[in-house]
């Protein structure tokens, strides 16, 4: 009988804290001034924008607009974002953090 209220009170202990799981992991919202990866490639194939719209979109707080072929520093800076734009059709190229 006692292996059988033992069992009985794990059973208990187990149900009382599967009870406080939630199930998922609350969202951790990006860090103020850091570039969002996802939203940097969600501007390929639109127009070109501005440095201040490229700010607001990507929560980056550096912006750098290139062309195509154009150097650069191959430093990574988590809050720049760079915009690679074709000159002729003003479209964007690729756009990434960094």
């Amino acid at each position: 009988m006692i292996h059988a209220r033992h069992f009985a009170g794990l059973s208990f202990a187990f149900l009382l804290v599967a009870g406080c799981y939630s199930g998922s992991q609350a969202a951790v919202p990006p860090r103020a001034g850091l570039c969002n990866p996802s939203a940097a490639e969600s501007l390929t194939g639109k127009n070109r924008i501005s440095d201040r719209r490229a700010k607001r979109l990507t929560g980056a707080t550096i912006v750098r607009q290139i062309r195509p072929g154009q150097g650069v520093t191959m430093d990574y800076r988590r809050e720049r974002i760079t915009i690679e734009t074709d000159p002729t059709t003003r479209r964007i190229v690729r756009a990434f953090c960094g």
